[in-house]
């Protein structure tokens, strides 16, 4: 017998993933017109507009006819959980409680299914529930953490009847393969430099590429000097770069023209050219930076 009921566990579990993972490869009336069905079977009230493949259920009270399974257990349970039903003082010496027992309150659900993409189609069904407390006038949607549990389990019934009107149709849902990981644009510098000093270098053309300003600020120093006639500072440097993105095809092409220096100074392009700016780059912290872009 436990055998039995093992099997038909793991049966169940299997349909229902089964039926989350499925397409319908059939004509669009087929599927919606399944689809209306099933949703006509299990909630009764619904509006339906074929011409966007939307059916919306109005609200319907949940009916908990199977409590060991599904849902406020029973009341003496939930009213335990909820501490009503215990001795106390107020109770008029009854020995009774007086709140509101929890069995009182009433819940609700719907959904929204639709029949979207194209063939083969997707049933996207989506389930909300609410509660209303005694003397609330209208219910209250649950969310978040007072999602209750039992609307996946009520979720997951709706997409296996229409599963099951569609089986004959229904194709596996294409395993997407996950994103490949972008690798770093590759940037090969020229000249005589500290590998480390040409490796932040070839992160700045890399933030020039994109004008990935975070990422470019990473690598200026924040004493930067930007301007002969300014203060040195990176703020104003990367407002004033950004409002000018001359200057950063500038800055890219100082740096890809060949740098050369030491383990102090490292200046690009190697060789001066009259009327152009030079990239240095120095160390803040045993870290290198851009220390400075202007004209020597």
């Amino acid at each position: 017998m436990l055998v039995a009921i093992l099997a038909a566990a793991c049966t169940n579990k299997k349909e229902i993933r089964t039926a989350r993972q499925s397409l319908y490869d059939a004509d669009f009336a087929v599927v919606y017109s399944a689809a209306v069905e099933a949703v006509r079977r299990l909630y009764p009230t619904f509006d339906d507009n074929a011409s966007t493949g939307v059916i919306k259920t109005a609200w319907h009270q949940v009916k908990f006819s199977d409590p060991g399974a599904d849902d406020p257990k029973n009341s003496q349970v939930a009213d335990r959980a909820a501490g009503v039903g215990v001795a106390s003082p107020t109770a008029g010496g009854s020995g009774l409680g007086t709140s509101a027992s929890l069995a009182r309150r009433m819940f609700f659900i719907r959904f929204n299914v639709v029949v979207a993409g194209v063939r083969p189609w997707h049933v996207r069904v989506v389930g909300s529930a609410s509660q209303m407390n005694p003397g609330d006038a209208l219910p209250t949607e649950m969310r978040g953490e007072a999602t209750p549990h039992w609307l996946a389990g009520r979720t997951d019934e709706l997409v296996v009847n229409i599963y099951r009107r569609l089986k004959q149709h229904a194709v596996p849902m294409p395993i997407e393969a996950p994103p490949e990981e972008a690798k770093p644009e590759t940037v090969t510098l020229a000249g005589d430099m500290p590998e480390p000093a040409r490796a932040i270098a070839a992160d700045v053309v890399r933030a020039l590429h994109k004008r990935d300003y975070a990422a470019l600020r990473l690598h200026v120093a924040t004493d930067v000097t930007w301007s002969r006639a300014a203060a040195p500072g990176v703020d104003v440097a990367m407002a004033m770069w950004q409002a000018d993105p001359t200057v950063l095809t500038a800055l890219e092409a100082a740096i890809t023209s060949g740098c050369g220096g030491d383990g102090v100074d490292v200046v690009c392009p190697a060789t001066p050219t009259p009327g152009k700016a030079r990239a240095h780059l120095g160390q803040r912290g045993g870290v290198w930076k851009l220390t400075s872009f202007v004209e020597d």
